[in-house]
This record gives structure tokens, C-alpha cells and sequence, in this order.
């Protein structure tokens, strides 16, 4: 799905074709019923923007969406833009469905293939034969399955290489920070975007070169009592009760009680 040029305010320049303000008005439209936020529904597809001074509902459709993504507020969305990368996500337009409604979600629409809480997908389960402890949960799905927000946040780092070809993104979400590891490269988000709960963010990666399972989101949690680098030295490392070290910065968390909860959330089948 594209825009062949852009669409809002007029004041703006904005060029306002009609097959492309309709595509706009339905993505919006979509955005709206999935984040459970009226002020960013468009009140109708029409394909047309109403001029100065007149007001007009999709061009207020879209500041609003644009503040509510941390976007500055133009009324504008243009051509391949991060505002238009932005609603095709918030709209869904990709795979998946809707994890939930609510202030905070389940990272995945549905619930994974296999729990997380057994070896080798669980907190704390062995890894390089014992050496260190699996940092995060992991939840099992198929190459390309959407990943959402669990709550409101903003982007701590742009997307990073992590682990066999995939991605990692950090988001803060005010009581803890999450990194969603194991993602595939190309998520347009970046460092100081402001997320919702349920958006998408990204799509489960491929792991390459390795011999478990190849595609899971790698779920890793934070207090966010620490500052600096996620992944670090083992003399600074969380440990298990054990003494296994993570190689995790020292707030570590376990985020299996908190997915525990956010499943609930799922809507029922």
C-alpha cells in the first residue's frame, strides 16, 4: 500500500488526490478502531480534505495521530514519510491481528505455539552448556507474525543488530523497559518515538545459522534502575541464584509473571 503524494492540510501543500486521501481515511479509520482512540478516526471516507477556513475532520484526524505517535503535529503525510510508516503500523497494515484492548497487551496476537515458562524458552534456562542464563522469554511464532507494544512508551534506541541476522528494539515503558529481541531489520521506528500499547512495532525475524527453533520474539525486561547498555561484561552482569550470570545489565528482571498476566488480555477465541 502506498500514496502516490501527500495528503492533509492544504495550507501545507499538501497535493490531496483522491484515491490517496481515501487510502489515508481508511488507514486512519483502522488506526482509530485498533488503538481504541476516537480522535484519530477521520468521521468518514470520502477522499476529500476541506479547505481553509473551513475545518476539516481528516486533517485533525491526522495531527492527532501524529501527537499521539510523538510526531510533530503538520497535518501532513507524506510520501514515504516516518509519519506514513507510522499509520501503516498503527493501522495493522501487515500481518496479525489485534492483541488486545487496554492500557497495557500481550506482545503477540495470538498466544505462541509452545509456553515460555520450560527450557529452553524460559527465564533463566541454561545457555553455552551452563556457561550463562537465558535473559529474557521466549515466545514462538511464525517468521513475520506482528509484534505489538504491552503498553505506551518511547523508543530508547534506534533498531540494532542483536542476534543471528535479526534486530533488537528497546522501548521504555515507564514501570520497566522491554527489548524485543530477535525482530526482523527494517522496523521504521527510532530512537524518541512515542509508541501506544498495542501498536505494532515490528515482525518476528528468521534466526540464521543456528539449530533451535528459528523464529520467536526474545522478550527481555528491565527496572530501568541502571543506565547503560542492555547486554554487558559478566563482572557486571545480574546473576541467577546460582551465580550463573545473565550478561545482562544488573536490573534484569524476569518477565514471565507480567506475560503471565498480559495473556489474559488476548482476545477470546
Amino acid at each position: 500500500m502506498d500514496i502516490s503524494a501527500s495528503v492533509g492540510a492544504w495550507e501545507r501543500g499538501a497535493h490531496n488526490q483522491k484515491a490517496d486521501v481515501i487510502t489515508v481515511q481508511t488507514l486512519l479509520t483502522e488506526a482509530a478502531r485498533r488503538l481504541a482512540r476516537p480522535v484519530v478516526d477521520p468521521q468518514g471516507i470520502d477522499g476529500g480534505i476541506a479547505r481553509p477556513p473551513k475545518e476539516s475532520a481528516t486533517v485533525a484526524a491526522i495531527k492527532a495521530f501524529q501527537i499521539l505517535s510523538g510526531l510533530a503535529p503538520s497535518g501532513l503525510i507524506a510520501v514515504q514519510s516516518q509519519d506514513w510508516q507510522h499509520l501503516l503500523m498503527a493501522a495493522g497494515n501487515v500481518d496479525g491481528g489485534r492483541p488486545a484492548t487496554g492500557e497495557e497487551c500481550f506482545p503477540l496476537a495470538t498466544l505462541p505455539r509452545t509456553d515460555w515458562t520450560q527450557a529452553p524458552r524460559a527465564y533463566g534456562s541454561n545457555r553455552s552448556s551452563g556457561a550463562r542464563a537465558h535473559a529474557g522469554c521466549d515466545l514462538y511464532a511464525s517468521i513475520g507474525t506482528s509484534i505489538h507494544a504491552v503498553r505506551a512508551g518511547v523508543v530508547l534506541r534506534d533498531p540494532y543488530p542483536f542476534y543471528a541476522e535479526t534486530d533488537a528494539l528497546e522501548i521504555d515503558h515507564g514501570d520497566f523497559l522491554i527489548r524485543y529481541g530477535e525482530i526482523q531489520p527494517g522496523s521504521p521506528l527510532r530512537k524518541g518515538d512515542r509508541v501506544i500499547a498495542g501498536q505494532f512495532i515490528a515482525k518476528v525475524g528468521r534466526l540464521v545459522g543456528i539449530s533451535v527453533p528459528s523464529a520467536m520474539l526474545h522478550l527481555e525486561m528491565y527496572a530501568g534502575t541502571a543506565s547503560g547498555r542492555l547486554t554487558v561484561a559478566e563482572d557486571e552482569s545480574a546473576r541467577r541464584a546460582d551465580g550463573v550470570p545473565f550478561l545482562r545489565r544488573a536490573d534484569l528482571i524476569d518477565p514471565t509473571p507480567y506475560l503471565d498476566r498480559w495473556k489474559l488480555h488476548l482476545p477470546k477465541a
